[in-house]
């Protein structure tokens, strides 16, 4: 049985990148600069980035969870 290590990036990625929509919905002043250049900011100001990180994120992490998941009982018969 092998896991696919794309859906083992997906998940790590996803967690990641929820952590750190978590950490900026808590503290939207501390915003990298990188994150304060771009259209979303200027469009959303710190909330709406903040936002994004997370619910992007979260989609990620489910999508990552939902293939491993896939791949497991796929392996397992």
């Amino acid at each position: 049985m092998t896991i696919s290590l794309r859906a083992i990036a997906m998940t790590l990625v996803g967690a990641v990148c929820t952590g750190q929509g978590v950490w900026s919905v808590l503290h939207p002043h501390r915003l990298a600069a990188v994150n304060r250049g771009g259209l979303l900011y200027e469009k959303f100001g710190e909330q709406g980035v903040a936002w994004g990180t997370l619910v992007l994120g979260g989609v990620m992490l489910v999508g990552g969870l939902a293939w491993l998941r896939h791949v497991w009982r796929s392996g397992r018969r």
